[in-house]
């Protein structure tokens, strides 16, 4: 057994999508790996053209467990800006709902099941449980499979851009994440 931990760093961003100020960007996801569902939700972030932000502390641990060797943690991760307000003072419930919806759909396709995509789509479905979710706009979405094996400290990158258009509705992000192994 390998004991990988999933943690966010930081996101970065080049240019928002809001054309008039800052973005309230979170995350939406979940990761499966060994016996351990994890939802994810971050809470808002308020972030600005060129400027480098931090998760909170509780929020910034994405997956933590104990993975049997040739195993993969799978799911991932879909990026927001909301733009329709929502009760975050839910957060908790919510997490809860995201979580049995990610369990009930790999519990109906069987264990084979557990591929990246249908723990997205999961997570898709579950993250209706936010009202308004479909008036945020995505910035992105990203299949993650972690090995039990590698190094024992990694950190990865995930580019979330739309560069056309004359600034309209245009975004550029890099989310910073980390892996250890140990």
């Amino acid at each position: 057994m390998t004991k990988v931990k999933v943690e966010l760093v930081d996101v970065y961003c080049r240019d928002t999508e809001d054309i008039t100020g800052a973005d309230d960007f979170y995350l939406l996801g979940g990761l499966v790996g060994g016996a351990i569902t994890k939802a994810i939700l971050t809470t808002p972030i308020k972030i600005n053209d060129k400027q480098k932000k931090s998760f909170k502390p509780d929020q910034a641990v994405l997956f933590e467990g104990e993975i049997p060797q040739g195993q993969s943690i799978k799911g991932g991760l879909k990026a927001y800006d909301e733009d329709a307000a929502k009760d975050w003072a839910q957060y908790g419930d919510t997490v809860k709902k995201i979580a049995s919806v990610i369990s009930g759909a790999l519990a109906a396709a069987g264990p084979q099941a557990a591929i990246a995509g249908t723990i997205l789509s999961a997570v898709t479905t579950g993250g209706g449980i936010l009202a308004s979710l479909d008036k945020d706009d995505l910035l992105g979405s990203t299949e993650l499979d972690i090995s039990s094996s590698g190094p024992v400290h990694e950190e990865r990158t995930w580019i979330m851009s739309k560069k056309t258009g004359i600034g309209w509705s245009t975004w550029d992000y890099t989310l910073t994440y980390r892996i250890s192994r140990s």
